[in-house]
């Protein structure tokens, strides 16, 4: 085999730390796949292999005509924590898929786990992004046709995404041969995760000549020639980690020679993730969507352009669920949502942003999340059962943006506006959650308190919940953000 990849079994391939490039795309060549699936894992090891499993019966089911390669490139294992759980879980996966499969179906899979700790050494960063960034590499010597991308916790049933993927790449092929595609997911998200994607992202897109519904996903999947442009891409810091989603789906957004799919998956049943947390990663994905704007405004301006002009936004391609025959499914309960650890967090950690928030808005929006601050820093200390938060409404939200992105275009300060709208988007979303809480009947502090431990829409109202209350509000808003676009112009000239 290779010094760096060991066979654990017929087609099940273990890699180790610090994989050299072509090691595993030669061993891809060799076996020659039609289709690619990877997964970048971190700490997924209680669900990786059962995901590995459900992959592999998908294959069985959807692409038994086809050669297929799954790689899960792990990010748990580096040289200080020698965790191989989710390296070892993947494997127990595979085996136990293919020793139900026959001979000749065991023969058109290969299943590669390992580390990507230390691939492209020379500028090495732990980050999903760089999971990405291996797969994608390692594909190049091989001429698979597509790469499914799917995040390492999900817990749905493989085959019918598997099935809808497959028409789509059959259907693209029939219609336009020789166009790349991008294939992204829409699907029922639970009303407190993809906050990032819903509130900051989605908007921003906009920017870029369409509008997706279902916002940035981390379930793609792309043809070879979209993924041989990511292989030439500027593969920054925020682009290695956790802005890697953003940066791809804002430049197949921006190629006018890629087709743009989004597909209706029922729901992502997967754990749920606080995004709204002052903390790292939502700061990398902000700063990934200003970057990439930045960089299309300077290739030709096309951002200003679409600013200072009436330009209808770009129809994608989109796959509803009577085209997928995948019906809503009920994201279910989650407990990461706090509203006293928001309104905390909201509270004292003002100071770590606050000179940003003062340099990127105007004077009087500084003045007046100082004084929203004040009234909500006031009503936590009296112990008020009101849910008083920072008075930030959709449309105050949209003005935001249009403050910050205007200061961004003239100032191409990246680092100080991405600071500042860590804080105001993580303000507005608390908001908006709290609006979908009344929504449901929650009104108060100790209401909210009572539920948010096992928080969700119960299934008799919840696919009518999701659409109205989530679905329909998050386009009102990404519509609303395109329309009033020149009120960023408005900033522009202030600034000037």
């Amino acid at each position: 085999m290779h010094e760096f990849i060991k066979q654990e079994e017929k087609n099940i391939l273990k890699g180790i730390a610090k994989p050299p490039r072509g090691a595993l795309g030669k061993i891809l060549a060799e076996f020659d796949p039609e289709i690619i699936i990877g997964h970048p894992t971190f700490h997924c090891e209680d669900n990786i292999g059962s995901l590995v499993y459900r992959d592999l019966e998908g294959i069985r089911n959807v692409f038994y005509d086809n050669r297929v390669a799954v790689i899960i490139a792990d990010g748990t294992y580096n040289d200080k924590s020698n965790d191989t759980s989710n390296i070892e879980a993947a494997i127990a996966g595979a085996k136990k898929a293919l020793h139900e499969f026959t001979e000749q179906e065991r023969k058109n899979v290969l299943v590669y786990t390992g580390p990507h700790e230390g691939y492209d050494s020379a500028h090495f960063s732990p980050g999903k992004g760089n999971a990405f960034k291996m797969i994608f590499e390692e594909m190049e010597p091989t001429q698979a046709k597509a790469i499914l991308l799917l995040d390492g916790d999900l817990r749905n049933d493989m085959t019918p995404w598997q099935r809808v993927y497959k028409k789509v790449v059959e259907h693209h092929e029939k219609h336009y041969p020789g166009e790349d595609f991008f294939v992204t997911a829409r699907y029922a998200r639970h009303i407190v995760d993809a906050s990032l994607t819903r509130n900051v992202v989605g908007p921003l897109t906009t920017l870029m000549g369409s509008y997706v519904p279902g916002g940035i996903s981390g379930d793609i999947m792309l043809s070879a020639g979209a993924v041989a442009k990511e292989r030439i891409a500027n593969w920054n810091d925020a682009r290695r980690n956790y802005g890697t989603d953003i940066a791809t789906t804002f430049d197949n957004i921006a190629d006018p020679t890629t087709r743009i799919y989004e597909v209706y998956l029922g729901a992502k049943l997967h754990d749920v993730t606080d995004d709204a947390k002052l903390s790292i990663m939502p700061g990398q994905v902000i700063g990934a969507a200003l970057e990439r704007i930045l960089y299309y405004e300077d290739l030709d301006r096309r951002i200003t352009h679409r600013l200072e002009h009436d330009v209808p936004l770009k129809k994608i391609v989109v796959w509803d669920s009577d085209r997928t025959n995948i019906d809503f499914i009920n994201p279910g309960t989650t407990n990461v949502f706090n509203i006293d650890v928001k309104r905390e967090a909201l509270s004292t950690k003002l100071d770590d942003f606050k000179t940003d928030i003062e340099k990127v808005l105007r004077p009087t929006s500084y003045e007046e999340i100082i004084s929203n601050h004040k009234i909500l820093t006031d009503s936590i200390n009296a112990k008020t059962d009101e849910i008083v938060l920072m008075s930030i409404s959709q449309q105050r939200w949209i003005e935001l943006l249009y403050e910050v992105m205007g200061y961004v275009m003239v100032t191409r300060d990246i680092e100080s506006s991405k600071k500042a709208l860590n804080y105001l988007y993580t303000a507005a979303f608390v908001e908006f959650c709290s609006e979908k809480l009344k929504d449901l009947g929650y009104t108060t502090l100790s209401a909210v308190r009572g539920i948010q431990e096992n928080l969700g829409v119960g299934d008799s109202k919840a696919k009518a919940f999701y659409s109205e209350n989530v679905d329909n509000v998050v386009k009102t808003l990404a519509l609303n953000f395109y329309q009033g676009r020149s009120r960023i112009i408005d900033r522009m000239k202030e600034l000037n």
